[in-house]
Parts: C-alpha cells; structure tokens; sequence
C-alpha cells in the first residue's frame, strides 16, 4: 500500500530485512505512545518522544508517509518466518510477531489523527494476522512499485543473516518483553544485539 509524498527519493536506500523490521516493531511495542519510525540508509530506527523529535525527523526528511516502506518487509517475514516449517522449529516466534502487532497498535496511537495512515498500520496488522492465525489468505497482499525490489537472492542475504543461533537469543529477549517487569532493561538489550545487524545490512544492500 502506497501512501503520497512529495519526496523526492533513492527508494534503494528504503529496502529493509525484513525481520529486522519484525523485530523493531516488538521493541517500539515497550516504547511510549509518541515514538516514530525512521527510515535512513535501509535501517528502521525508532524515534522516542520528545523536543529532539521534530529536529531529527526533520535534518532526516522522514514524514509519516515513510511507513509505507515497512509494508514488503512485514509481508515476507511473515512468510518465511512463520510458515509452518519455521513455527515447528521455532515455536516462540508467534510470540515475536504478537509482539511487533503490539508495536503497530502503538504506532497507530501515535497516528491517531491521520485516518490513512491509521487504517495502513491497521492493513499491516492484518498481514501479521493472516499468518499467525494460519489463514494464509494470499490474496491480502498486493504488490507496489517496492515489491519488485525484494528478489529472491536479497531474501537468501537477509536469511544467510540470521543464524540460529541469532534468532534464538531475539526469540528468548522477546519472551521477556511481554508482561515483564524488568521489560525494559530487555528492550535495551535488543536494541543492542540489532546495532550490530543493522550495520551489517547496511553492508549487505
């Protein structure tokens, strides 16, 4: 789903891994209402709020428009990630996307007085659900003009990225994310372990 801009963009530099994405959205799920997504040089970086917000978003020229970009991205780790082969040998990734859906009602709170974008974010959580449900309605996505970008020897990158043994400690973080009291020294944590990945994309694109 495309939403207009007025922006003129290298939309190269807006390809995202895909469960990078996934997992930025569980993070902003324990971030307050207010928080912002930003999207500079293929990473997704969560803006908290305050007086620095409007100032960054600005020297970055990212507007709200900009959440369009997470819409390929959420649909193919849905696909690969929670397809009934990758759920058997990782149960606890539902538990990750319910995570990111939470992620996106926030974002949808942040949103509140913009009806497109709103019913956007609410479009991406049924893409989520879709699959966490079993559905597998194919029919929900359609293609935009970033679709074509996501080829099948980007996704083997993306997937060559995370390791087993990556996405088992994201897996095990997540699970305190939910509920817990001490959810936040674990968000830190994440945030962390992504610091590392987040450049690596960056080299992979």
């Amino acid at each position: 789903m495309e939403i207009p801009d007025n922006k003129t963009v290298d939309i190269q530099l807006y390809i995202l891994d895909p469960l990078s994405v996934i997992i930025k959205l569980a993070i902003l799920s324990n971030k307050p209402i207010g928080t912002k997504i930003c999207i500079s040089n293929n990473i997704i970086c969560l803006q908290d709020p305050g007086p620095f917000q409007a100032f960054c978003r600005y020297i970055f020229s990212t507007t709200k428009s900009d959440i369009q970009y997470i819409y390929n991205p959420i649909q193919l780790a849905c696909q690969q990630y929670l397809s009934k082969d990758s759920v058997s040998k990782n149960p606890k990734l539902k538990e990750l996307f319910k995570c990111a859906q939470n992620g996106l009602v926030k974002l949808s709170e942040t949103y509140k007085s913009c009806s497109i974008i709103r019913l956007c974010i609410n479009y991406y959580a049924t893409l989520i659900d879709n699959h966490l449900q079993e559905i597998y309605n194919d029919g929900l996505f359609k293609s935009d003009s970033m679709t074509p970008l996501y080829t099948n020897e980007l996704a083997k990158i993306f997937t060559k990225l995370w390791t087993q043994e990556r996405i088992k400690i994201i897996l095990n973080l997540t699970t305190f994310l939910i509920g817990d009291e001490h959810a936040a020294t674990n968000v830190k944590s994440v945030e962390t372990i992504m610091v590392d990945i987040d450049t690596q994309v960056q080299k992979l694109i």
